[in-house]
């Protein structure tokens, strides 16, 4: 990373943006090197401090296709942004501040339903902040799409706001 200023390698405070973010870009390769690139919500857990990614779809379509043939895939998560405009009339000092994570892993497509319930479950814990009661009828668990994400590697990168007046 250039900017090692902006690295975080703090792991609990990439823990915190993964949960404060709600929208994945998920990157998978094509045959035709340009990458196929999808934004989606996502569910996780951490085992120490391996991450996995869950997210859910259509039970066909060009995600799964290209995941069949290649399930190497990239990721990037924003979260925390906001315009930074500044007092005085000089463009150059406009900037953007954010927090992200950006990874890499293997997709892997999940038939097994108690997988796909207890993903199912993660992204409806990650978008709504709490488990949620209730049953998942087999029958939807049979019908949906879970890709499960095993993280190889990720990092952070913020430029973060400045939490005092600004000078």
């Amino acid at each position: 990373m250039r900017r090692t200023d902006r690295e975080i390698t703090d792991l609990t405070t990439m823990e915190q943006i993964i949960a404060n973010g709600h929208v994945i870009t998920l990157g998978i390769n094509t045959a035709d090197a340009a990458p196929y690139v999808v934004p989606t919500n996502y569910g996780y857990e951490f085992d120490q401090d391996k991450l996995t990614l869950y997210i859910h779809g259509a039970p066909v379509g060009k995600k799964r296709t290209l995941i069949q043939a290649d399930n190497r895939v990239s990721f990037n998560i924003v979260t925390n942004t906001a315009l930074y405009q500044p007092n005085d009339d000089k463009l150059s000092h406009y900037s953007y501040f954010y927090q992200s994570i950006y990874g890499v892993g293997k997709a892997v497509l999940v038939s097994d339903l108690t997988e796909k319930e207890h993903a199912l479950r993660l992204v409806l814990k990650h978008e709504v902040g709490h488990d949620v009661p209730g049953n998942i009828d087999p029958h939807d668990l049979e019908y949906v799409g879970v890709i499960r994400i095993d993280v190889a590697s990720f990092t952070g990168k913020q430029h973060a706001q400045p939490s005092g007046p600004e000078k």
